[in-house]
C-alpha cells in the first residue's frame, strides 16, 4: 500500500491546465467514501471542452491500482458502477483509485443525443474523453502519492465495452487490461441500423406496437421447447442459439382469435424480422445479426413497449441517433419513418463511423505493450447481438495470428442465457476483474469464469463459463445448478463466425475527425507506437 503524500485539500489549488491534448481544471477536492466503501479524497473537475470527471483516491488502502469505469447509453452524467466484479476483493477492499466521467457531455437521460449538434462533443463521445481522463486521473495520482499507477485498468459494459475497446485500439498505452462486456463497438451500425430495426420490425402501418410484451412469454416456452435440450440440458437456457432454428409461425393463433399463448400472422411475421436482423433492399445484413434464440423473455421494455404511451427503449436510441448523431448535420425532426434500409442509406450513415466505431481488429500495438482484453457477452442480449461481438472477436483472431495467438493476450467468454449486461435467464453475476488483474500482474491467463444466478440473494445455480469458442459440459453426475460438475469441451458443431453484412472490420481504422466548412473530414490517425 502506499499513502498519500499530500491533503486532500492542497488538489484543489492544483493547475492541470499543461496537461498535453487534456486542459483541465479541477472543481473540487473533498473528503469522501468512495463506491467501494473506503476512505477516499474526492476530486471532480472538467477536462476541456465539458468532460466532467470524478476520481476518488483511497487515503488508507490504495495498492498502486488504477481502474477506470465506462458509461452507459449515450451517457451524459456521472455513474460509478463497477460491471462484472461480482464478488472482486481488490475492488472490495479499496485496492483501486477510481474514476469515470460524463462522456464529454451532459444529458437530461442516458438516451439525449443533442450533443450530437456540436462537432466536438461527437468527437470527445466517440473517443476523446476516456484517453483525456485517463490522462488527468493518473497526474492526479502522481501528485496525491508521489507516484503514478503501476497497474491500470478499466471497465465497462454496453457503451462502457465499446469504451473499452476504443482504449485498446486507439491508446494502447492507457491500460494495462480492458474489460469489455457487450461492446457497442459497431456503433454507427447499431444506434441506427439495429436498433432501428427493433423498433420498425414492431411498429405496424398506424405507429402501433404489433408484438406486445403479453406475447413474450408464450413466444419464449415454445422456443425453450424447441431449442432447450439441443445441448444435451433441459436448464432454461439456451447454451448456443445457432444450434437451433425456430419458426414463430408454429405459435399462430387459430383463424379469428389472439390470446396472449399464440401469435397473430403479423406477430410472427415481426418476430422472424426480428430474428433475422436489418436487411437492405437486396436483403443484405446491415448489422452483423438479429435478435438470438432464447432473449424473447428480454424483449420487454427494448423491443415491446411496457405501457401504452411510452415507446420501448430501441425506438428512442434509433429517433435520437436519426436526429443528432448519424448525419454530418442535425435532422431535429427526423423521424423513424425517415429512415430508409437500403445501401445508398447505409453507405451514407457510415460516414460517421470514423467518429463512434471501434471496430479495429488490429491490436498490435496493444499487445505490444502487455496489454491484455477480456470481452464477454450474454448470449441472450435483446440490445447489442452477441452475433456481432463474435464477429469482431472473429476478425480479431485472423489479424493476430489465429486462436492461440490471440488468445495470449484477448479472451473471449459468452453467457447462455444472460441479457445486456446482466439479468437474463441464465447465471449472469461474474468477476471478470480479479482475472484480470491476474493476467497483468501474474501472467496466469483466464481459463474459466463461474457465473452466478441468484434469486433474492440466494444462490441458485452457478456455470463455469470458458474462453470461445470452447463451451461447458456436463459431467453426468450431480446437479446441474453447481459449477463444479461441468468441464470444458469443444463445441459440437463450429459455427461461420466471419458474419456477412454491407459493413466491415477493418486495420487501420481509428481516425481523427475534424470539422471544416459544414462537413466532416476524417483522416487515418498514425498508429501509437
Amino acid at each position: 500500500m502506499v499513502l498519500p503524500k499530500i491533503d486532500c485539500a492542497a488538489l484543489a489549488g492544483q493547475d492541470l491546465s499543461g496537461t498535453p491534448g487534456a486542459a483541465a481544471v479541477i472543481g473540487s477536492a473533498t473528503a469522501a467514501t468512495s463506491p467501494d466503501g473506503s476512505a477516499a479524497c474526492e476530486v471532480k473537475g472538467i477536462v476541456a471542452p465539458q468532460i466532467q470527471f470524478d476520481v476518488f483516491l483511497p487515503t488508507t488502502t490504495w495498492r498502486q491500482r488504477y481502474l477506470q469505469l465506462g458509461c452507459a447509453s449515450l451517457c451524459g452524467n456521472i455513474d460509478f458502477y463497477a460491471d462484472a466484479t461480482d464478488g472482486c476483493v481488490p475492488l472490495n477492499r479499496g485496492d483501486f483509485v477510481l474514476a469515470t466521467n460524463n462522456q464529454g457531455h451532459v444529458g437530461v437521460s442516458g438516451f439525449d443525443g443533442t450533443f450530437g449538434a456540436d462537432p466536438q462533443l461527437r468527437v470527445d463521445f466517440g473517443y476523446r474523453a476516456d484517453h483525456v481522463v485517463a490522462l488527468v486521473a493518473k497526474r492526479l495520482i502522481a501528485l496525491y502519492y508521489g507516484q503514478g499507477p503501476r497497474y491500470s485498468y478499466f471497465d465497462g459494459c454496453s457503451q462502457g465495452g465499446h469504451e473499452g475497446l476504443t482504449e485498446a485500439q486507439r491508446y494502447p498505452h492507457d491500460f494495462d487490461g480492458i474489460v469489455a462486456g457487450a461492446p457497442a463497438s459497431l456503433f454507427s451500425s447499431l444506434i441506427v441500423w439495429s436498433t432501428g430495426w427493433h423498433a420498425t420490425a414492431n411498429t405496424d402501418a398506424q405507429g402501433r406496437p404489433i408484438l406486445t410484451a403479453a406475447k413474450l412469454p408464450a413466444l419464449h416456452a415454445a422456443v425453450l421447447r424447441e431449442c432447450d435440450a439441443r445441448d444435451g440440458l433441459a436448464d432454461g437456457q439456451i447454451d448456443d442459439p445457432r444450434a437451433c432454428s425456430f419458426d414463430p409461425r408454429s405459435l399462430r393463433c387459430p383463424t379469428g382469435t389472439d390470446s396472449a399463448s399464440c401469435l397473430t400472422d403479423a406477430q410472427a411475421d415481426a418476430v422472424r424480422k426480428l430474428y433475422a436482423g436489418p436487411r437492405d433492399e437486396r436483403g443484405r445484413l446491415m448489422y452483423p445479426g438479429g435478435e438470438p434464440l432464447g432473449s424473447e423473455a428480454n424483449w420487454a421494455r427494448w423491443v415491446t413497449p411496457t405501457a401504452a404511451g411510452n415507446p420501448a427503449v430501441a425506438e428512442g436510441n434509433a429517433t435520437n441517433a436519426l436526429k443528432y448523431l448519424a448525419y454530418p448535420s442535425v435532422r431535429p425532426s427526423a423521424t423513424l419513418r425517415d429512415l430508409h434500409y437500403d445501401s445508398a442509406t447505409f453507405r451514407e450513415i457510415s460516414q460517421q463511423a470514423g467518429i463512434y466505431d471501434a471496430s479495429d481488429p488490429d491490436l498490435t500495438a496493444f499487445r505490444a505493450a502487455g496489454g491484455k482484453l477480456l470481452l464477454w457477452h450474454g448470449w441472450a442480449d435483446p440490445a447489442i447481438s452477441p452475433y456481432g461481438t463474435i464477429a469482431y472477436y472473429r476478425a480479431l483472431t485472423e489479424r493476430m495470428g489465429g486462436t492461440a495467438a490471440t488468445q495470449r493476450f484477448a479472451r473471449l467468454f459468452m453467457l447462455p442465457g444472460v441479457s445486456h449486461c446482466g439479468d437474463g435467464q441464465g447465471p449472469d453475476a461474474i468477476d471478470a476483474l480479479t482475472p484480470t488483474l491476474a493476467w497483468v500482474e501474474n501472467g496466469v491467463a483466464p481459463d474459466r469464469l463461474v457465473a452466478t444466478k441468484r434469486q433474492d440473494d440466494t444462490v441458485v445455480r452457478t456455470r463455469p463459463v470458458y474462453p470461445y469458442p470452447t463451451v461447458a459440459r456436463y459431467d453426468g453426475s450431480g446437479s446441474v445448478d453447481d459449477a463444479t460438475n461441468f468441464a470444458p469441451a469443444p463445441p459440437p458443431t463450429r459455427y461461420q463466425d466471419d458474419i456477412a453484412w454491407l459493413g466491415s472490420f477493418r486495420s487501420g481504422y481509428e481516425q481523427t475527425c475534424s470539422w471544416h466548412d459544414g462537413h466532416w473530414t476524417c483522416t487515418p490517425a498514425r498508429r501509437p507506437s
